[in-house]
This record gives C-alpha cells, sequence and structure tokens, in this order.
C-alpha cells in the first residue's frame, strides 16, 4: 500500500520552478506514482494511506554534494599543537584524528551527523571518508549506521601515500571492494540506497603511482573519483615540487578529470586549469563555511559557473545541513566582492539544480523533483508563505524563510524515516551517550600520539 500526501503547497523544483496549489503527491513504493489535483489522486489512488501535509509546503529533499562525516569526533576536541597554516591544520587535527579512529567509532560519526541531516531535510549525502588505521570495511560501518537511520549515500574512502604504500594499498582495495558490493545491489535493486566511488585525498598526497592505480580500478568499474583540488596552495606548491606539473595538469594527466568525477574546493584556479576542468565535465563542489573557518580563502564560482562547470555545495563535515551552507556562502560572496546583487541566481542553481543534478549523474537515481518517476525523497517544511509564493519568487522565500524552517516530515526512498519531527527507534540521548565512551577512547589516543 501506498501514501497520498495531502493539504500541502508542493515545491516541484523543475526547470520552472512549478510551484502547485491544492495537489497531492501519491508514493508507490520508492517512487512517486503521480502529482495532480488532491480530489483526482484520491479517486485514483483510493485505499492508499493519507498523511496529511497539514498546509507545509513540500518539496524534493536536498543533497549534500561534499561531507567529512567522521569529523564530528573533532567536536569539543583539545589539539596537541595550534596550527598556523592549513597545512598544519591538516597534519595536526584530521590527519591526526584520522588516524586513531577504529570501527565503533566510524559507525557513530556516520549515524549522528546523519540524525541530523534527517531532521533538516537531506536526504541524500556524498561522503568522503577517512580511518587509515580502520581502513578495511569502514565504508560498511558508514553503511550500516546510515541504513538504520534510512539515508541514500554515495561513499569513498580517502586513498593516500601520506602512511605509506601499505595503507594506500589499503584504501585503493577498500573503494574497489565497496564499489563492487555496490554494483552487486544496484544490479539486484536499482533504487538501492547506496553507491561508491574512488576516494583520493589530494594531488600533493598522492604519487604518480597511486593516482595511475587509482583510475585504472574507478575506470575498469565505471565509476568516477572523488578528490580534494586546491583547497589551499600548499597543493599547488608541494605538488609542483614533488611531480614537477601543477595540481589540475596532472590530475587531467593521469585521468582524474572526467564527467563522473568530484573535485571539492578549487579556490586557486587560473584560467587555464578551469579550461581543463570544463573541457573534461568534471564536477566541482563549493564548501564556504569550511574555507572561511580555515581561512583558505574564496572559490570563485561565478567564473566556474560561466565556464560551463557543474558546481555543486557541500558542507565539508562542518554541519550536514545544506541549507546553513547555502545561506553563509550566498552572504560570504556578496560581502567579499562588495556586490550586493552578486550569487542570486547562482546560489539557486548550485544548491537546487546542481546538487541532486550531480547526485543523478553520478549514481543514476532519479533525485531532486517532485515529479512521476522520481524518487520519493521529499520533505514536508513548517513553512507557510506570509506573501504571494511562486515559483519566479520560490528563491526570496527560500533565503529569507525557509532556511529557518522546522522540517517536519523526512521521506527517503518512499520510506517515512521522520514525522512529526519525530524519528521512531531512535533514542538521540542514548545514541549520544554511547559516542561519548567512544570519543574517551579516540581523545585519549589522539592526545597520546602528541
Amino acid at each position: 500500500m501506498g501514501t497520498l500526501i495531502t493539504n500541502v503547497t508542493v515545491f516541484t523544483n523543475d526547470d520552472q520552478n512549478t510551484v502547485l496549489h491544492d495537489q497531492a503527491v501519491a508514493i508507490d513504493g520508492t517512487r512517486i506514482a503521480a502529482v495532480g489535483p488532491e480530489a483526482e489522486l484520491k479517486a485514483q489512488f483510493d485505499g492508499f494511506t493519507d498523511l496529511d501535509g497539514g498546509g507545509r509546503l513540500l518539496m524534493p529533499g536536498f543533497t549534500n554534494a561534499h561531507m567529512h562525516f567522521y569529523g564530528m569526533y573533532a567536536r569539543g576536541m583539545a589539539l596537541n599543537h595550534t596550527p598556523t597554516n592549513f597545512h598544519e591544520i591538516l597534519k595536526y587535527l584530521w590527519w591526526a584524528l584520522d588516524k586513531v579512529l577504529d570501527d565503533e567509532a566510524v559507525y557513530f560519526s556516520a549515524l549522528i551527523p546523519a540524525i541530523t541531516a534527517v531532521r533538516h531535510g537531506v536526504t541524500s549525502i556524498i561522503d568522503h571518508h577517512a580511518s587509515p588505521n580502520a581502513c578495511a570495511g569502514s565504508l560498511d560501518k558508514i553503511e550500516e549506521a546510515l541504513r538504520q537511520v534510512g539515508m541514500r549515500a554515495l561513499l569513498c574512502y580517502e586513498t593516500s601515500d601520506r602512511d605509506g604504500k601499505e595503507i594506500r594499498d589499503a584504501g585503493l582495495a577498500e573503494n574497489e571492494r565497496y564499489m563492487r558490493k555496490c554494483q552487486v545491489a544496484r544490479a539486484a535493486d536499482p533504487d538501492h540506497l547506496f553507491d561508491g566511488m574512488m576516494g583520493l585525498h589530494a594531488s600533493f598526497t598522492l604519487d604518480d603511482d597511486s593516482l595511475e592505480n587509482a583510475v585504472a580500478i574507478a575506470q575498469g568499474l565505471n565509476r568516477g573519483c572523488h578528490i580534494h583540488m586546491l583547497e589551499d596552495f600548499v597543493d599547488e606548491t608541494l605538488t609542483k615540487e614533488k611531480y614537477g606539473r601543477s595540481v589540475v595538469e596532472r590530475l587531467a594527466h593521469f585521468g582524474v578529470l572526467d564527467e563522473k568525477s568530484i573535485t571539492a574546493h578549487g579556490i586557486f584556479l587560473d584560467d587555464h586549469s578551469r579550461k581543463l576542468l570544463a573541457d573534461s565535465d568534471t564536477i566541482v563542489v563549493h564548501q564556504a563555511q569550511s574555507n572561511m573557518n580555515n581561512a583558505v580563502g574564496r572559490a570563485d564560482v561565478f567564473a566556474l559557473l560561466e565556464q560551463g562547470i557543474t558546481v555543486g555545495l557541500g558542507t565539508d563535515g562542518m554541519t550536514p545541513d545544506v541549507r546553513r551552507e547555502i545561506m553563509t556562502g550566498y552572504l560570504m560572496h556578496k560581502h567579499h566582492v562588495s556586490d550586493n546583487n552578486l550569487g542570486w541566481v547562482e546560489y539557486e542553481t548550485m544548491a537546487m539544480k546542481n546538487n541532486p543534478a550531480i547526485y543523478r549523474r553520478l549514481t543514476g537515481q532519479q533525485v531532486g523533483r517532485v515529479e512521476a518517476g522520481y524518487l520519493a525523497d521529499l520533505i514536508l517544511v513548517d513553512y507557510y508563505p506570509p506573501t504571494a509564493f511562486t515559483g519566479g519568487n520560490f528563491w526570496g522565500h527560500f533565503l529569507f524563510g525557509m532556511v529557518d524552517a522546522d522540517v517536519d516530515t523526512t521521506i527517503i526512498n518512499g520510506r517515512i524515516v521522520m514525522h512529526n519531527k519525530q524519528m521512531p527507534g531512535f533514542d538521540e540521548g542514548d545514541i549520544a551517550a554511547k559516542s561519548r565512551v567512544v570519543a574517551r577512547r579516540v581523545w585519549q589516543r589522539y592526545s597520546e600520539a602528541g
């Protein structure tokens, strides 16, 4: 038996930003079966369970295009050393933290942000994971946590040479194993919640043979790579010193750049590099909050978009909540460039159109619209427009109203995972208490490692 959602205003997120009033949405299994007048759908889908939307806004769930679940265990942690630049942030925080994660820490670090994501209307996440001393099976632990919540995700493991070839090889193997596992699952069920790609840290921590092996594995499985690119100029400096090429030229040379690959950040790109990205149809994902937090600079997403590059938005582990990222980035660019008109169209394009389009491109799964045939990844938002609400002014309502509105109901793959702000089966206090036990162990190891 399916579900019929009634008494809602529908934002379809189609090319025209169509807003529908006095209509309903029928969900049959994992997919949207129909969108139409409420009276007609009630007659057509007689017997479906009625879900009264209470006059709320019904819209597609959000996609987070670049996330680091494991960063949760940095929350509140005292650092062994105070970093003075981005390279030191990596060495003293992230590369030190990821080494002390174990399987249990990987699990809870995914579970808690996934719950937060559902509460904020995020229904699909592209994550980038690292745990060098708990690598084998780590993507399964993340999947286990996300499966409990019902989250849709595209996962990868962060391959790097920074901890030696043995750990590098373990990272390559974990990516390959998980990609193959997902392909088997997707062959049996095209709406399977999970998929994989080849994860890579950044050019300056990857030797030539690592890039060659990673690309060979990914291409052999018809998958792409997910890599950090020019998050700080240290990437360019050390890449040229060690390997004799600029970052983007090197990634192009080894075949990392293509239409199935994600490059995260892209702050220090010149015209030639942008052309290489555009010519290869490579995706770039922007993280304004993280870039501001690390004081590394501002990516010129407008130049990228003008080149025809698909630019999406991620949160880089700062938060699972994409709406917070949208508002922060939108204001950051306007302030930095001193242009009050900057970013209006571009931020709507990146957040509402490109993010789900990236997920569709990389997984083949139809997310991001309220339309018959699309996957039922939907949210009901406590937003009651106080002024006229149309497709033409949707973005104004979003930035100055919806961005702060509570999510009442989250539906993923046709399953109601949260309703009336309740997630059945989850005692968040108990989960947090168990996580604190794990955190004590993780922080102790981090402290002892110096």
